[in-house]
């Protein structure tokens, strides 16, 4: 992982069991005690897991703390899916003092402009699992949908009728610690932190890396800010429903955690943003799926923008972390 590029001192491995009930009631070890009273850390949040060989079991999550450039960093690996990533950025600000979220991983490309190797940077995420399956293709639209997918418009011949009828996609609750308790907001969208984006707004024009190790991608791969990005628990190959959530939604990248990242940081009001390399199509290339094959050049790039990103966040010592438009202040 990009260990040229990232000095990553591995000082003291965490281990927190997964179940909730051992969580609340085991003391809080000696090392997050510690690190309480240091200045905050930058939580990079990665969606795959950081494995290495340790007497601890791997039924839980374990926190690497260390420094890349003048910010300290703690990077955690949250594995597949909403509810990993969730539980994950939930536990990672409960036990530490952290003054930003970064996520990071590989997606799917929805948008046929893009090119498989290219890394965005969201400004906005959508949650596009929450369905209120319809009774019928008849049935009215739900006051808090947003979209609908009709089956029928699939049917090859075209025409006819489907019993499956028609999913219409909803918003997510929503509560925070600047709202009402216990009432929640209807959102789809959520946003990354301003103050981030513009941060990363000075990376445009990065130099990505085309080959690694004989495999190479079949473009230069480039940065690309200020696309929309979605969710879902769900792997998507399917062409079909990649050009729908493009059409629909406007999504230029379709992964399985980082709504979930992005949303319980805003929910405890944290400042976040998510990185992510497409290493395929979703389901539209030709023949096999390209992920596997280039895994490994699309997520050193990923790795690659992270620490940029981080290096050109000022360290706690210099102040706050702001974007060019906002003064910074300690």
């Amino acid at each position: 992982m990009a260990g040229k590029q990232m000095k990553l001192l591995l000082l003291v491995s965490v281990v927190i069991s997964s179940l909730a009930v051992n969580v609340l009631t085991a003391p809080l070890p000696r090392a997050i005690k510690e690190l309480s009273v240091r200045p905050p850390f930058l939580g990079l949040i990665s969606a795959h897991s950081y494995k290495q060989a340790t007497p601890f079991s791997d039924d839980g999550r374990r926190f690497h703390i260390g420094t890349i450039g003048s910010n300290s960093v703690i990077i955690v690996g949250c594995g597949t899916g909403l509810v990993n990533a969730a539980a994950t950025t939930q536990l990672l600000l409960d036990f530490f003092p952290i003054r930003a979220v970064i996520h990071f991983g590989t997606a799917g490309g929805a948008d046929s402009s893009l090119s498989v190797g290219d890394v965005v940077i969201p400004m906005q995420f959508s949650q596009t699992g929450i369905w209120d399956w319809l009774k019928s293709e008849a049935a009215p639209q739900p006051d808090n949908g947003v979209a609908d997918l009709e089956f029928r418009r699939y049917h090859i011949p075209i025409g006819g009728y489907n019993l499956l009828g028609r999913v219409a996609y909803m918003k997510e609750y929503f509560f925070s610690q600047t709202g009402e308790p216990d009432v929640p907001v209807r959102k789809f969208w959520f946003e990354a932190s301003e103050d981030l984006l513009q941060i990363a707004s000075t990376l445009e024009g990065i130099e990505l890396d085309q080959c690694l190790n004989g495999v190479c991608l079949p473009k230069q791969p480039k940065l690309v800010l200020g696309v929309n990005g979605t969710t879902a628990n769900f792997f998507v190959e399917n062409a079909a429903y990649r050009d729908f959530l493009h059409s629909t939604f406007h999504v230029a990248s379709i992964d399985m955690e980082s709504a979930a990242v992005i949303m319980t940081s805003l929910s405890s009001g944290q400042q976040v943003i998510a990185i992510r390399g497409l290493a395929n199509s979703a389901g539209a290339e030709e023949g096999e799926d390209s992920s596997e094959s280039y895994d490994a050049i699309v997520a050193a790039n990923v790795e690659k923008t992270v620490v940029a990103l981080v290096n050109n966040i000022p360290s706690p010592r210099l102040g706050r972390i702001c974007g060019k438009n906002r003064k910074c202040s300690a």
